[in-house]
């Protein structure tokens, strides 16, 4: 009777580990899809550099991501009161942010990926999770 409970106290702490690590996993991603601070000097084309180097270009081209250019701290604070609801669960900056976004050039996701570029004041709308952010959304460019 006793291993029946612990047992039970065993799987719902476990349950809570895998949930919560799987929320923290998506602010990593987050950061290395979406974070750079300050802007990155590449001698190449900027787009093509990062879409590479933050693993968006394989098996597939990414076709759209932006880069945010400001501190984790800034962009974090949209979770809270820096930012304002903004539907489905989505917040909005009450600033504007200055963000680069890459866009695939012609119409095929299939490497090798060349970028556009276009560089831009704007506000940011993002997905929180446990007061972090873990998903930017493109469709409010």
């Amino acid at each position: 009777m006793l291993f029946k409970g612990f047992g039970l106290g065993l799987f719902i702490v476990l349950a809570v580990v895998l949930i919560l690590g799987t929320f923290a996993a998506d602010y990593p991603k987050f950061l290395r899809q979406h974070y750079n601070n300050p802007k990155s000097n590449v001698r190449q084309s900027y787009c093509n550099a990062m879409m590479q180097s933050r693993e968006m270009t394989s098996p597939n081209c990414k076709p759209l991501n932006t880069f945010i250019h400001d501190t984790k701290n800034k962009i974090t604070a949209v979770c809270g009161s820096e930012g304002t609801p903004f539907g489905n669960g989505l917040r909005r900056s009450r600033r504007q942010f200055r963000v680069t976004t890459c866009r695939i050039r012609g119409s095929s996701i299939l490497p090798p990926c060349e970028y556009r570029e276009n560089t831009s004041p704007r506000y940011i709308v993002i997905a929180c999770e446990n007061g972090s952010p873990v998903h930017y959304e493109e469709g409010q460019i």
